[in-house]
């Protein structure tokens, strides 16, 4: 009778692990079904919102006439382009995902809403309070609308045919007649089912495989203890539950690192949507791709793993957890009860352990820096830390804070009337010189004139260059103020021989051939060049000092002078002034105008005097605003001074 129960035991167990496999395997392929219409309209949302963002962009260009709306620039309006990326988009992103502005009252052919679309229209004209559609409904793709309701700056384009801009009357018959707030179209994202299902399939594939040969190991090991041992059913029931969430894990964890993966902080975030405190921090390696290139990718994925390990230890309280995202990311969410500010000094805390730690791969000590965004309660909590990481990594800042960076559209429109001024100015002559006097202490007379850029507005506002020139610098209009500030203050000091003056060269100067060639072609044309002199900036960051010894080479071949300007800021460098053959060390700002009441800024400025004084350099105090601080420098030696006291910028001389 005991064999007897023995063999039916024996029978029975695999019959239970074949159901048990293919139950697994069917739950398996039920939820990756549900993973991948959730990533879909995940996905989705996503890109409605980039588009939604690049849509509102390009259009307050036209709204703030930054671009004028004209029929040569109507190809950049949004409606009209949406059809030409849709074609480039859909084209080169693994999932062959298109994206495109439609409407049932399409006024181009190719942006009018085929049927499903249609469908999408209809829903949420009938649904007003619904602002999304999402149906997996068709065999072939996911469909998903977001929907595009008449604003008042549509209305231009949009309203009564007779008020339109006449060149828009002229193209177009149709979609007129739109009121506020009516439906104009939607923005339509269709997903196709066949590359995103060959993608979760895969992975479903591999599940199954990996269950099948596991749930075979399992059931050859259980089969020989069932036959010694009655503990069989303990040891099978937690063999399986622990399979079962190995396996589950397989699709939210980042394959190199073992960390949660980007799937998992979506769901992340999703569910805790209703809390009141989340965080999330993306952090980023700064030029990995250089150390791949450098180390080579095995070192690269080794440094990946180490620094997930660094991070994932740093952040082991039960409510945060650490993701590794594509590339060379990682994320830190959580949803514990603190404030901003303490996950802010938490992840502070957190880069400067990154940044001090050495990590040791394969014998290399390799050291490296990340920039970090930071986003607190806030809906698209990863769109706005990507805002903030992008801030961070372009200002080289070591981590920005979204409540931080504030909206990114007040710095976009800042930046847009700025090189709005700046273009205004180059086109319209408003780029004038201002001439500070420069006191000669020796002979107590004025011989030179510092040229100082401004812009005079039409209302005849002064602007100065703290508030352009970091612009002009990124928009590469730099150059163009150079070269007119050059025009200018050559041609005013060309009659007047009693004077020197300088104008200030920055090191992009220096490095654009353009520009320097045409610094020497005026030099070689001016009839006194003798008397100009340039002004270079003493910077830490200035790594091209061949490139300035060169420059300087080529400009005293024609006697010009040459002064580094800001001189014993930050850490300055004595040796390269030896090596470059200046002719004025201008002793920085900082240091004159605390010369009266610090004595560091005493001693400093002592020692640049006397320094310059030994190797025959003459020197130039600027910022000197008061009496006391002439004095000190005349008490000096110093040869010349610069400043309020001596006399303002304006556009004439003393």
């Amino acid at each position: 009778m005991e064999k007897y129960l023995n063999r039916k035991v024996l029978f029975i167990i695999p019959i239970i692990f074949l159901f048990a496999l293919l139950f697994r395997i069917f739950y398996s392929y039920i939820d990756t079904q549900e993973q991948m219409n959730e990533f879909a309209y995940k996905e989705a949302q996503s890109l409605q919102s980039l588009a939604i963002a690049h849509r509102n962009y390009y259009q307050e260009l036209y709204v703030n006439k930054t671009i004028p709306l004209n029929k040569n620039t109507l190809k950049g309006l949004p409606a009209y382009s949406s059809y030409f990326i849709n074609q480039k988009f859909s084209q080169n992103n693994p999932f062959k995902i298109s994206l495109q502005t439609v409407s049932d009252r399409a006024r181009n052919p190719k942006n009018k809403a085929d049927a499903q679309e249609l469908q999408a229209i209809n829903y949420l004209k009938e649904h007003p309070t619904q602002k999304e559609y999402f149906s997996s409904d068709n065999p072939n793709y996911y469909q998903y609308a977001s929907a595009l309701t008449i604003e008042n700056r549509c209305l231009k384009c949009h309203a009564q045919r007779e008020d339109a801009p006449k060149f828009i009357r002229q193209k177009y018959k149709n979609a007129y007649n739109y009121k506020l707030g009516q439906l104009r179209g939607i923005v339509s994202i269709k997903i196709p089912k066949e590359n995103l299902n060959n993608y979760f399939i895969q992975h479903f594939i591999y599940s199954a495989l990996y269950d099948t040969l596991a749930f075979i190991m399992l059931f050859t090991i259980i089969y020989f203890i069932a036959k010694k041992s009655k503990q069989i059913n303990s040891y099978l029931q937690q063999a399986v539950i622990e399979q079962t969430k190995k396996l589950k894990e397989t699709l939210v964890k980042e394959r190199l690192t073992g960390l949660a993966n980007r799937l998992q902080l979506l769901e992340d975030i999703d569910s805790a949507k209703d809390k009141n405190n989340k965080h999330l921090a993306l952090i980023n390696i700064d030029n990995f791709k250089d150390i791949n290139d450098f180390y080579g990718h095995d070192i690269g994925d080794a440094l990946l793993i180490e620094l997930g390990r660094k991070i994932d230890t740093s952040c082991s309280d039960t409510h945060t957890t650490v993701y590794k995202l594509p590339s060379d990311e990682f994320a830190v969410f959580t949803c514990q009860d603190i404030t901003a500010d303490d996950f802010k000094q938490r992840i502070s805390q957190l880069l400067h352990t990154i940044n001090k730690t050495q990590y040791t791969i394969s014998d290399y000590a390799i050291f490296l820096t990340v920039s970090c965004g930071i986003a607190s309660d806030e809906n698209d909590l990863i769109i706005k830390a990507d805002m903030a990481l992008q801030v961070a990594k372009s200002s080289k800042a070591n981590f920005v804070v979204y409540d931080n960076v504030v909206d990114t559209t007040e710095n976009v429109n800042k930046n847009i009337r700025g090189i709005a001024l700046l273009k205004d100015a180059i086109e319209n002559d408003k780029i004038t010189p201002y001439f500070q006097a420069i006191y000669n202490l020796h002979t107590q007379k004025i011989e030179k004139y510092e040229s100082l850029v401004r812009i005079i507005t039409d209302t005849g506002d002064i602007i100065t260059p703290y508030q352009f020139l970091n612009i002009a610098t990124k928009s590469k209009l730099y150059h163009h103020i150079t070269y007119t500030m050059i025009e200018k203050t050559f041609a005013f000091f060309e009659d007047k021989e009693a004077f020197e003056f300088s104008i200030n060269l920055s090191i992009d100067d220096i490095l654009n051939e353009r520009t320097v060639a045409f610094i020497l072609k005026k030099l070689s044309d001016y009839p006194a060049p003798q008397r100009v002199v340039f002004e270079i900036l003493e910077d830490n960051e200035i790594k091209n000092y061949e490139e300035i010894r060169i420059f300087i080479q080529k400009v005293k071949h024609y006697n010009v002078k040459i002064a580094i300007d800001d001189f014993g800021s930050g850490y300055s460098n004595f040796s390269h002034v030896l090596e470059l053959n200046v002719d004025y060390l201008k002793i920085d700002a900082s240091l004159v105008k605390n010369i009266t009441h610090n004595e560091n800024a005493k001693k400093i400025t002592q020692t640049i005097v006397s320094f310059a004084k030994n190797i025959g350099l003459k020197t130039i105090a600027e910022y000197v605003e008061d009496e006391a601080s002439l004095k000190i420098l005349e008490s000096f030696d110093v040869d010349f001074v610069q400043g309020y006291y001596i006399g303002k910028p304006a556009p004439t001389l003393l």
